[in-house]
C-alpha cells in the first residue's frame, strides 16, 4: 500500500512559537528525517496535479472542486470563495482577517448571502454556502478575475492584492459594495454588541471552472476532513472517506494507493492559534502518524510521500521501508535522531 499525505500548515517558522515551546513529534520527525526530500507545487496545485488535474489553469480553480465537494452543481459556470472577512485599518495599511477569524454561524450566514444575492443579482453573480461552511458566488467563466489566496492576502497590506478583473465585471467595485452592504446589516450590528469582529467585507479567491473528470474510474480512495478533499475524490471518481475512517491496521481495507488530505492544521494557524495548533498536531502525531510509522516499519505499508505546502512550493519527503531503517543517503548525512519538523525551511 501507498499513501500520499498533503499537511498544509505542517511547516511554521520557529519564531511562530513566541509563548509556547514547538512540540516534538517523534513520529512525524522521524518519517522527516529518514525520507529523501523534494520540491512539489504551490498547494493546492500539488493535491490537484497528484489527481490527474494537468491544465494550470485548473490548479487554481480550488472554490469549484470544494463546491463539488459541497455537493452544489458547479456546471460550466466560473467559480470563486467568496470568504468573508474583517479588513481593520491601521495607520498605513488595510489587515485582513479571514473567515478562521470569525467564528460564523449558520443564520449569519444565512441573511448575509440573502443580502448579496438581492444586491447582486443584476450582476450575474449568485452567492452561497456550503455544508462545509465555505461561500462560495459563482459567475459566468468569463468574467473570472484574478486573485490572491486568503493566506497569503493576510500577511501585509492587501491593496496590491484585490482582485483583478478580466471582463465586464468590476471585481473591486463589487468588493467595495460589499463592504457598503455588510456595514449596516443587523447581522453586524448584533456581532459588535456582542464584542465580536463584525464581517464587514469579502475576499474573493480560487478561482476557476470545474475541469472535465476522467473518463476512467480512479481506484485510489482519498481520505479527508474537508469540502476540498471529497471534491477531489469526487472529480476523480474514486471513493471518499472521513479522516476518522483512516486505518493502517487492516491491510485489507484501504486501496493499493491512498490520498491522505489534512486540513485541521489550517485553520489554527490562519487565526495565530499557537495553542490549537499544538493540540491538534499532538493529536495527528497519535492517531495518524505514529500508526502510519509503525505499518512502515512492519512492511504493512510500502511508501509514504508527504506534501507539505510551503509559501510558493512544497516540501515533498518520499518514505520507503528501506529509508525507515537508515539506508539512504539523505538519512546517512543527518545526525543519527530525527530532526525537528521546525528546522525545515519553510522558504
Amino acid at each position: 500500500m501507498k499513501f500520499d499525505v498533503f499537511l498544509p500548515s505542517l511547516l511554521v517558522s520557529p519564531d511562530w512559537f513566541t509563548n509556547a515551546a514547538p512540540p516534538r513529534l517523534p513520529a512525524i520527525e522521524t518519517l522527516l528525517a529518514r525520507g529523501v526530500p523534494g520540491i512539489g507545487g504551490e498547494w493546492p496545485g500539488a493535491l490537484l496535479s497528484a489527481i490527474g488535474v494537468s491544465d494550470v489553469d485548473a490548479t487554481r480553480a480550488i472554490a469549484a472542486f470544494a463546491a463539488h465537494g459541497d455537493s452544489i452543481v458547479t456546471g460550466t459556470q466560473g467559480w470563486l470563495f467568496a470568504e468573508p472577512a474583517h479588513f481593520q485599518a491601521d495607520r498605513d495599511t488595510v489587515q485582513l482577517f479571514g473567515s478562521s477569524h470569525l467564528d460564523i454561524t449558520t443564520s449569519e450566514a444565512a441573511h448575509l448571502i440573502d443580502a448579496l444575492n438581492r444586491n447582486f443579482a443584476d450582476r450575474g453573480l449568485a452567492f452561497s454556502c456550503g455544508a462545509s461552511g465555505n461561500w462560495y458566488v459563482d459567475c459566468n467563466a468569463a468574467e473570472l478575475p484574478l486573485t490572491t489566496p486568503i493566506r497569503t492576502a493576510q500577511h501585509g497590506g492587501v491593496f496590491e492584492k484585490l482582485p483583478q478583473s478580466r471582463g465586464k465585471v468590476n471585481w473591486k467595485a463589487i468588493q467595495n459594495e460589499a463592504q457598503m452592504l455588510f456595514h449596516s446589516h443587523a447581522v453586524n450590528e448584533a456581532r459588535e454588541a456582542a464584542g465580536k469582529m463584525p464581517i464587514n467585507g469579502l475576499w474573493f479567491w480560487g478561482e476557476g471552472i470545474l475541469p472535465s473528470p476522467p473518463i476512467a474510474l480512479n481506484p485510489y480512495v482519498v481520505f479527508g476532513d474537508s469540502a476540498l478533499a471529497n471534491g477531489v475524490a469526487k472529480w476523480g471518481k474514486a471513493r471518499f472517506a472521513p479522516l476518522t475512517q483512516l486505518s493502517f491496521a487492516d491491510p485489507t481495507s484501504p486501496a493499493n494507493h491512498n490520498l491522505v488530505v489534512i486540513s485541521a492544521l489550517e485553520r489554527f494557524h490562519e487565526r495565530g492559534d499557537v495553542n490549537a495548533w499544538i493540540e491538534a498536531v499532538g493529536q495527528l502525531e497519535l492517531q495518524i502518524f505514529a500508526p502510519l510509522l509503525a505499518s512502515l516499519a512492519a512492511d504493512r505499508v510500502e511508501q509514504v510521500v508527504l506534501t507539505l505546502p510551503r509559501a510558493r512550493d512544497s516540501l515533498v519527503v518520499t518514505i520507503d521501508a528501506q529509508a525507515l531503517r537508515g539506508l539512504s543517503g539523505w538519512w546517512k548525512s543527518l545526525t543519527q535522531k530525527p530532526q525537528p519538523f521546525v528546522g525545515f525551511s519553510l522558504a
